[in-house]
């Protein structure tokens, strides 16, 4: 019993100065979106892409192929093997089952094709990709672009979260549904950051599947047809530039007036915001040498932290020369356009330009010369995940090693590889 009474105490108090300990460790929500706008927030939050490897079964997805496509037979029968017609399966809803690998055998060994599975109203449907294993196919196509499959979950979630909610509309021309029209709409002028209402959503296309309906304070009505999740889209973020940058959420909408126009309303906006350029680029420094004034043109390394600390507007235009301050106090001169055009696609839009916060207080232990080499996109063996992901940006898919602290990014044309989140090799 005295045994039992001594090791029970031993016991107590080794707990005790774990939990103790474990006092002293405190983390910042993961849920927290530090730097960005509330419409990225909102997206990354409500609208995670999942790529082909992490789908699930009891995803759901509305069959709806272009126009070019409805003649070409997506599924075939399971039970068959037969291929499915296109005609009865349009509008239809399909849920995901799971995956199945096959083998054949060929002159040089064997060779692997993977089925992708699907229930509809009853029966089962099979989409069949011969790129190889799930995993060899999760590293050629990522993304995934089964054809005509809109992915649901981002209209319900849209749905659910948008409807009745107050926008600005970003761009200058919508659609409106015309079905005399061979496309079933046509494009109209809209005012420059239009204020509505979201009066409906439904589903729109596979690259852009969440079709938004909006209407003005003077009750005309309107859509716009924009990328969520991206998910099944076959899409990344640089697809979405000239003509095509109106379709995704973040080019369309603004749940706040972010497009004001005339100094006074764009110092309200942005003076004494804290912003980091997006790219590397030239800034212009006024600098008096024997009281003659002298223009230096400097270059600047993307991340670098600035403060805007004043804005002069070349009215009528929007057209602004930013005054930038960073941390040694040097002042930089720099312009920007305050709106971007769809018609012109101006490429020194000030969003595009630049990013709002610190990053740098977020990573507090980069120094200086790592800074350097990230902002180049290049990376070096000892780097930490985080820097790496600055450096290139996410990849487009992480491999884990069970059972151990490896790690494989893939980047297209490089690899990189991590032991205990240190990058140990690029291949």
């Amino acid at each position: 019993m005295r045994t039992y009474t001594l090791l029970f105490f031993l016991l107590f108090g080794l707990i005790s100065r774990i939990s103790a300990q474990r006092s002293y460790f405190v983390t910042t929500p993961d849920s927290q979106h530090i730097g960005k706008s509330q419409e990225e927030t909102f997206l990354n939050t409500y609208f995670p892409l999942v790529l082909l490897c992490q789908w699930k079964p009891g995803m759901r997805f509305i069959y709806l192929p272009s126009y070019a496509d409805r003649y070409i037979s997506t599924f075939r029968s399971y039970d068959t093997d037969q291929e499915a017609d296109n005609g009865p399966l349009i509008f239809k809803t399909f849920e995901f089952l799971g995956t199945e690998e096959r083998s054949f055998n060929i002159t040089d060994g064997i060779t692997y094709s993977t089925r992708f599975i699907f229930s509809c109203e009853g029966k089962k449907y099979y989409y069949e990709n011969n790129d190889g294993r799930l995993d060899e196919i999760c590293i050629k196509n990522p993304r995934a672009t089964i054809r005509g499959l809109v992915y649901l979950r981002d209209v319900d979630t849209a749905r659910k979260l948008l409807l009745g909610k107050t926008i600005f509309i970003q761009g200058m021309m919508a659609r409106v549904d015309d079905k005399y029209n061979f496309s079933g709409y046509k494009v109209v002028p809209i005012p420059e950051n239009l204020k509505a209402t979201i009066t409906a959503i439904g589903v729109g296309s596979q690259e852009y599947p969440v079709k938004i309906i909006f209407k003005d304070e003077k009750g005309h009505y309107y859509y716009k047809e924009v990328a969520m999740s991206k998910t099944n889209s076959g899409m990344d973020m640089v697809n979405f530039q000239s003509d095509k940058k109106d379709n995704y959420f973040l080019n369309a909408f603004n749940f706040t007036d972010k497009n004001p126009t005339g100094e006074e309303a764009a110092k309200r906006m942005y003076l004494g915001m804290q912003v980091y350029p997006k790219i590397n680029m030239d800034l212009v420094q006024n600098s008096y040498i024997e009281g003659k004034k002298s223009i230096m043109h400097i270059h600047i390394f993307r991340y670098t932290p600035f403060t805007i600390t004043d804005i002069k507007v070349k009215t009528p235009s929007t057209l602004a020369q930013l005054t930038l301050k960073d941390k040694e106090g040097n002042l930089y001169l720099v312009n920007a356009d305050l709106k971007y055009d769809v018609i012109i696609k101006n490429d020194n839009y000030i969003r595009d330009m630049f990013a709002f916060g610190d990053i740098r207080k977020e990573y507090p232990y980069i120094s200086e010369e790592e800074w350097e080499l990230i902002a180049q996109g290049d990376v070096k063996i000892g780097m930490t995940t985080d820097e790496c992901k600055l450096a290139k940006g996410s990849p487009v898919q992480i491999r884990l090693k069970p059972n151990s602290h490896t790690e494989t990014w893939y980047y297209g044309p490089i690899t990189l590889e991590f032991q205990n989140s240190r990058l140990s090799r690029i291949r």
